[in-house]
C-alpha cells in the first residue's frame, strides 16, 4: 500500500482574500471528482461555494496546486454542472478527513450556482 501524497502547509495568514461571498450549499450537494486513472470517481461533500471557488470535505488529500475536475450535483435534484478547479489549501481535520479549498478555472454565474446553494 503506497503512502498518501504529501499535503502542503495550510496558509496561516489572517488576511481576507475572498473576492466573492461564500454561500451555504443546498442539502446534500456533492462534487463528484473525476478519477485521474479513469476508475471510479470520488465524492466530496461541499462545505461552501461561491462564484470563484469551493470548500469541500474529502477522505483523501489533494496536493496544493493540483487541478481537479468533476460535476457539482445536488442529491435532491437532477441538476449537474461541470467544473474545473485548482487546489489552493488543504487541512487535515481531527476526523481524518481533509478540508480542501479550490478556485474555479472560471467565474461561475449566479444562475449556474442556483441549484447548488441553499435558499437565501
Amino acid at each position: 500500500m503506497s503512502a498518501p501524497a504529501p499535503v502542503a502547509e495550510v496558509q496561516t495568514t489572517s488576511t481576507e482574500r475572498r473576492v466573492a461571498p461564500r454561500r451555504q450549499p443546498a442539502m446534500g450537494t456533492v462534487l463528484r471528482l473525476d478519477a485521474p486513472d479513469g476508475g471510479p470517481s470520488s465524492v466530496a461533500l461541499v462545505w461552501n461555494i461561491s462564484t470563484t471557488g469551493i470548500s469541500m470535505l474529502l477522505h483523501a488529500p489533494r496536493p496544493t496546486g493540483s487541478e481537479l475536475a468533476g460535476y457539482l450535483e445536488p442529491m435532491l435534484d437532477e441538476a449537474m454542472l461541470r467544473v474545473r478547479m485548482k487546489v489552493v489549501h488543504v487541512k487535515l481535520l481531527d476526523t481524518g478527513d481533509y478540508f480542501v479549498g479550490a478556485h474555479f478555472d472560471r467565474l461561475l454565474t449566479t444562475e449556474e450556482l442556483k441549484p447548488f446553494v441553499a435558499d437565501a
